[in-house]
């Protein structure tokens, strides 16, 4: 009897091969887990990154103010002293002793104070007239003891035996003279003002009280920015700001000290960046960005707000134009559509998202805004005659034959309905001339600006229209894709109940899709805020604070492509764009962040649905 082969050796070869190809796919596995997860927290740990960074060159801005103590000076240094001024020979003044006597920049008017607070405004070419203003500069208890200038010469700091300092400004009348006008008190320090020194090139000043207290102030602020003791003798003496500022001299008859300061950026605070300011030679507190002037002693403005309501506003206009026009446009192809023309018209909706901004903002500056400027009433009428449009055809439709009522769904109503939109601009065309020669002097731009509207060639109507075309696409991808991600058999169990498509719409298809369609909004707006191209060249880069339809503006976005490249490294003016890059970086996060929680949202529901 013969004994057969057994099979079972061949069996655990293809054991062991099948647990090899299972240990193999569990460390691909596993491989394919860590690059992916390796992949997503280094995007993470970019971002921090970045943020981090951001905010390493933008601390130093809020760094408190150091000083040290006083030094002693074994060698004198020498100090550079204004040149007395003398008063003119024909000059009228009356039983007026003046203690001193200060010049603005162009020499050509004198301002006298005397001790017990009175000031005389003179002008030199007209000094036989006597003061053209007399004011006080201290209550009628106190007398004057400093006076000076900060730099640049536009704005006076006077100090009072009662501790109190306050600012004054030379600002022109409604006749053009100039006036001295009292802007603002400052901290009142403990004791009597004995010296004030001004800083060079910058409207900061230091002051030392009787009591031996030392303080360090910026014009745009009330509180000091430091104060301590001073530690120096009480007897008289100057105080002067070496050149850098970083160094602040006393001087007296003892000899010299000195104290070094570490303050770099006086001018930035919260209060500076988000409130108003009154700056010198401007009439009132202004919300201002100004970061370049001829002159170095102007002061830097650097106030974030009209940059914010700049980028807002843009935003705001373009997602009015995108947003109604995309989720309209997604609705109809999406429902009422037939298969072939719907995909096809899709992706050609979809295909103006590669069109680049630089083109679109070119043609917007070049020939929209002198083409909008022209026809800007024949546009209003437009958007006044396209509701009629709607309205009558709405009418007229049920009253239709049925042949004609059937149309919708064949792709024709395409045709009839661009065909019907050019009737309508051709007539708002007519009307706009004809009601600009007979109502508006032939110029319904030059009737604005009569009425106190601003209109600027490149404004925020030219920027909602071309980035709301931009954006538009971007906005008509994620709600078509959302809409036709709507369960088939809701919208057929609808139609079976005898739904007509306009309830389905309503009662199906819009409920289901608010969740994506704020998606697609939110992924729109983060689209505008971070637009730069298109604003660039179709805005006047004014920063200005309000939401003017037909004035400029300056976003976030064009500031830092504008001025970066020019910025010092180091200064005021470079660290506050990086607060702004910081600003922008949280307005895109947000929106992106706020977009992801809803299709999440959307992704949960569709799930229920399906199951």
């Amino acid at each position: 009897m013969t004994r057969q082969n057994s099979p079972i050796p061949a069996q655990d070869n293809r054991l062991t091969t099948n647990k090899q190809r299972a240990s193999r796919r569990r460390w691909l596995d596993r491989l394919w887990y860590l690059l992916i997860t390796s992949a997503g927290s280094s995007v993470i740990v970019a971002l921090l990154a970045i943020f981090f960074y951001l905010g390493s060159e933008v601390l130093p801005l809020f760094k408190p103010v150091s000083v040290s103590t006083p030094q002693a000076l074994a060698e004198p240094l020498p100090v550079a002293t204004a040149p007395k001024l003398e008063l003119p020979d024909n000059a009228l003044l009356p039983e007026f002793e003046p203690a001193f006597v200060l010049s603005e920049p162009r020499q050509r008017y004198l301002l006298l104070a005397a001790r017990h607070g009175e000031a005389c405004l003179l002008d030199r070419t007209r000094a036989e007239q006597g003061c053209l203003q007399r004011l006080s500069l201290t209550d009628r208890t106190v007398d004057l003891t400093a006076l000076v200038w900060l730099a640049g010469q536009r704005s006076l700091i006077s100090g009072d035996s009662s501790g109190q300092l306050k600012q004054w400004f030379l600002l022109p009348d409604q006749q053009g003279q100039l006036r001295l006008s009292w802007v603002k008190p400052f901290s009142r320090r403990a004791a009597a003002i004995q010296t004030i020194a001004a800083e060079q090139g910058r409207s900061g000043f230091a002051v030392l009280d009787s009591a031996g207290n030392l303080s360090l102030f910026y014009a745009n602020l009330t509180k000091p920015l430091w104060q301590g003791p001073a530690a120096v003798d009480t007897q008289p003496g100057e105080l002067h700001f070496l050149p850098g500022n970083q160094r602040l001299l006393f001087s007296n008859a003892s000899g010299q000290q000195q104290w070094l300061i570490d303050n770099r950026h006086p001018e930035i605070s919260w209060r500076t960046l988000w409130q108003q300011v009154w700056y010198e030679g401007w009439q009132q507190p202004e919300y201002v960005w100004q970061t370049g002037s001829a002159s170095a002693a102007v002061q830097g403005k650097y106030s974030l707000v009209p940059l914010t309501l700049g980028t807002l506003k843009a935003a705001f206009y373009a997602m009015l134009v995108a947003v109604p026009l995309a989720v309209l446009a997604a609705l109809y192809t999406c429902c009422f559509l037939p298969e072939p023309l719907r995909s096809r018209l899709s992706q050609l909706i979809e295909l103006l998202a590669l069109f680049p901004t630089v083109i679109i903002g070119f043609l917007a500056a070049i020939w929209l805004a002198p083409a909008l400027e022209q026809h800007l009433l024949a546009l209003l009428c437009f958007f006044g005659l396209l509701p009629l449009l709607v309205f009558g055809l709405s009418w007229l439709w049920p009253r239709l034959p049925l042949s004609l009522q059937k149309l919708p769904g064949s792709g024709w109503e395409l045709l009839l309905l661009l065909a019907l939109l050019a009737a309508v601009g051709l007539l708002a065309l007519y009307l706009g001339h004809a009601l600009q020669l007979s109502l508006f002097d032939g110029s319904f731009r030059f009737w604005l600006n009569s009425q106190g509207i601003d209109y600027q060639q490149r404004n925020a109507l030219l920027v909602g229209l071309a980035m709301g075309l931009a954006v538009m696409p971007l906005v008509y991808s994620v709600c078509f894709d959302v809409m036709s991600q709507i369960p088939r058999s809701l919208t057929l169990g609808a139609s079976a109940l005898g739904a007509t498509p306009w309830q389905i719409i309503q009662r199906v298809i819009l409920p289901l899709s608010v969740p994506g369609i704020l998606a697609a909004v939110m992924l729109g707006l983060s689209r505008a805020i971070g637009e730069t191209m298109i604003i660039l060249m179709a805005t006047g880069n004014t920063p200005i604070t309000n939401f003017n339809l037909f004035e400029g503006l300056r976003s976030l976005t064009a500031a830092l492509t504008i001025e970066l490249p020019e910025a010092a490294v180091d200064s005021s003016h470079y660290r506050v764009l990086f607060l702004v890059a910081i600003l922008l970086f949280v307005f895109t996060f947000t929106a992106n962040t706020l977009a992801d929680l809803l299709r999440q949202r959307l992704r949960r529901n569709f799930q229920r649905l399906d199951g």
